[in-house]
């Protein structure tokens, strides 16, 4: 069993479930953020997803702020995007031909809140999930081809990975010291080396696994065994009708 998958047995509610019946709950979530357009709940669902990385997922609030800033990153233009590209009700000022409206903020409000909600629950599913454990249950109980499944596997432990890397690479950068960074001109040239240090640490990290799986024959055959199996327990089976359940009621409200 690998440090991982122990570190994920049953410290926290969603270590606990099996991938599967949080797969099944994810597609609901997301169902339910692409479906609602009234920002109001989409709110709410992104305070639920933030208790249940903390307390669920084991995220710390300091990883969580982090995660969010990134996410904002995104969500912020395309909420500008939609609510000048968008306009309806009452309009409450105007740049130019620009127009800030009332049913503008409230469709950009939903979108960016709608991205927040999409990108969390994914993020929440990657912090309380074995990718080992994930490529067992989709295999066996899914009957997805095993290369399909471990391309998954591979993403889920990759940004992890590349995380721990970029914190680390930035660590370092601040070790070695040197001149303040001042300007916009100097905080675009740290950005800069930053993705690229990034970029060439996945690069790398792509190349062994590529040789690993080469060395091991991988793709050779078309089935695969595996050494254990991951069971759908009977909490898991409750969480995904609670699921379906809970989003087929919201759905039609």
């Amino acid at each position: 069993m690998s440090g991982r998958t122990t570190k994920l047995k049953g410290r926290f509610v969603l270590q606990g479930f099996d991938p599967l019946s949080k797969l099944v709950a994810l597609i609901c979530l997301a169902a339910l953020a692409m479906h609602w357009e009234n920002p109001l709940p989409l709110a709410l669902m992104l305070v639920f997803l933030a208790g249940a990385a903390c307390f669920g997922a084991g995220m710390t609030l300091g990883a969580l702020r982090q995660r969010m800033a990134f996410i904002g990153g995104f969500s912020l233009p395309l909420f500008l995007l939609t609510t000048l590209a968008a306009p309806g009700g009452r309009v409450l000022g105007s740049i130019g031909p620009l127009e800030l409206t009332t049913g503008g903020l409230y469709d950009g409000g939903a979108a960016a809140l709608r991205m927040c909600c999409l990108f969390l629950s994914s993020l929440v599913y990657i912090a309380s999930t074995d990718p080992g454990d994930f490529v067992i249950m989709v295999v066996q109980k899914l009957k997805i081809p095993y290369r399909l499944a471990f391309g998954v596997s591979i993403a889920l432990t990759f940004l992890p990975l590349l995380e721990q890397e970029g914190r680390a690479a930035a660590a370092a950068r601040e070790i070695r010291g040197g001149r303040p960074v001042r300007g916009v001109r100097g905080r675009v040239q740290r950005i800069k080396s930053h993705v690229a240090a990034m970029f060439t640490a996945a690069i790398r990290r792509i190349q062994q696994t590529a040789g690993a799986m080469e060395s091991k024959g991988f793709g050779a055959y078309p089935g695969r065994t595996f050494l254990r199996e991951v069971p759908l327990q009977m909490k898991g089976l409750l969480m995904m009708l609670a699921s379906v359940i809970v989003t087929a009621c919201m759905w039609v409200l």
